[in-house]
């Protein structure tokens, strides 16, 4: 009963805007469904709606990062075009690009790289980066992307670990010997 009172007293309170937003953050948030769930009709349908493509699911993953974290490349595309910001965080602090750095969804690496998607960014709390992800899980070509699209490999994580010490750590052979190749910091 009080939550009904608050949300009434929110509609008519003067900033009533500020109320409309509250009322439909519990609602169902269809764009970054339709791009969790690879539905290109309903995600463009959605943007036809001008629905901002850079919409929140209730869990507070961006749309582009639920599509990247699924490999749902053409939706990823779709959301890059109608201007979704790539380096927008997640409730974890991830990116759609460490999301699909960490999956080996090298297509959707490719994507968020050629849309200027900051390869050196980390993510708070951990440190690391896409970079470190994608060695860890021994995803070579998604490395080998970011590294060409100017990866800092000396940064390191809180831990003080870099993308060669992640490799290593997880037996990444191949990722190691071309880190190596690269003059990758351990």
């Amino acid at each position: 009963m009080r939550f009904w009172l608050v949300l009434l007293f929110l509609a008519l309170a003067p900033g009533f805007a500020a109320a409309q937003f509250k009322i439909e953050i519990l609602q169902r948030r269809p764009l970054a469904e339709a791009a969790r769930d690879g539905n290109i009709p309903e995600l463009r349908a959605q943007l036809a709606a001008n629905v901002s493509p850079n919409q929140l699911d209730l869990e507070y993953r961006p749309a582009i990062a639920n599509a990247a974290a699924n490999g749902h490349t053409e939706a990823v595309r779709i959301l890059l075009e109608a201007k979704a910001n790539p380096d927008t965080r997640d409730r974890t602090n991830r990116t759609a690009l460490m999301w699909a750095a960490e999956r080996g969804h090298t297509a959707i690496v490719r994507l968020l790289v050629d849309a200027r998607a900051n390869v050196n960014i980390d993510e708070r709390g951990t440190g690391q980066t896409a970079t470190m992800i994608a060695a860890r899980e021994g995803h070579l070509q998604t490395v080998e992307i970011l590294v060409k699209a100017g990866a800092d490999l000396a940064r390191t994580d809180v831990t003080g670990r870099t993308a060669f010490a992640h490799a290593e750590a997880a037996n990444r052979r191949q990722v190691v010997d071309f880190l190596r190749r690269n003059n990758a910091p351990r």
